[in-house]
């Protein structure tokens, strides 16, 4: 019953997210929406009021002129407590792209907790009972682009019925 209302509540986002399939591969990315147009339908828009082809994602900030890989982007949930996959690629060094994490999650209240800086940098934030983690790395077909995978799940998972409802340990490293 509780997966029932957990699907019918991620409906919108799942359509938001998959409304863009008809179309490109790539849709582009905006961190805030674009402020309504001056009365005239802005080119590729059907009808007045309809906004243009953009897809924000709740409670993550997106590097302005980045592109959303449609076809690998899942989310799951509603906008609250959303989990999955976001797959991201920006016209920015990796360095600018990992300081833009780590100046922007913190504004919308996710704690950085790690970061590996390597040929893929990844870096860690919780926020509530979920963890994102992002993965930046060049791009290869474009050096001066950049490809971000970042994943958010839950901490915590509990098990299945009858497992006694306690919680899935999470493993330490020894």
């Amino acid at each position: 019953m509780a997966r029932q209302g957990r699907a019918a509540a991620a409906a919108p986002l799942l359509f938001l997210l998959f409304a863009g399939l008809a179309g490109p591969a790539a849709v582009p990315a905006v961190a805030q929406p674009l402020p309504p147009s001056s009365g005239s339908n802005a080119p590729g828009n059907g009808a007045p009021g309809i906004p243009p082809d953009v897809l924000t994602i709740p409670q993550l900030p997106v590097p302005p002129s980045s592109s959303f890989a449609i076809d690998d982007t899942v989310l799951v949930g509603n906008d609250d407590d959303w989990t999955g996959q976001v797959i991201l690629n920006a016209p920015y060094s990796v360095i600018q792209v990992t300081q833009f994490y780590r100046t922007e999650m913190p504004k919308m209240g996710w704690a950085e907790t790690a970061i590996v800086r390597a040929r893929r940098t990844s870096i860690s934030f919780v926020r509530d009972q979920r963890v994102a983690t992002i993965r930046i790395s060049i791009q290869k077909d474009d050096t001066k682009r950049t490809d971000i995978d970042v994943v958010v799940s839950p901490i915590q998972t509990k098990l299945a019925p009858g497992g006694g409802g306690a919680s899935v340990p999470v493993p330490r490293l020894k």
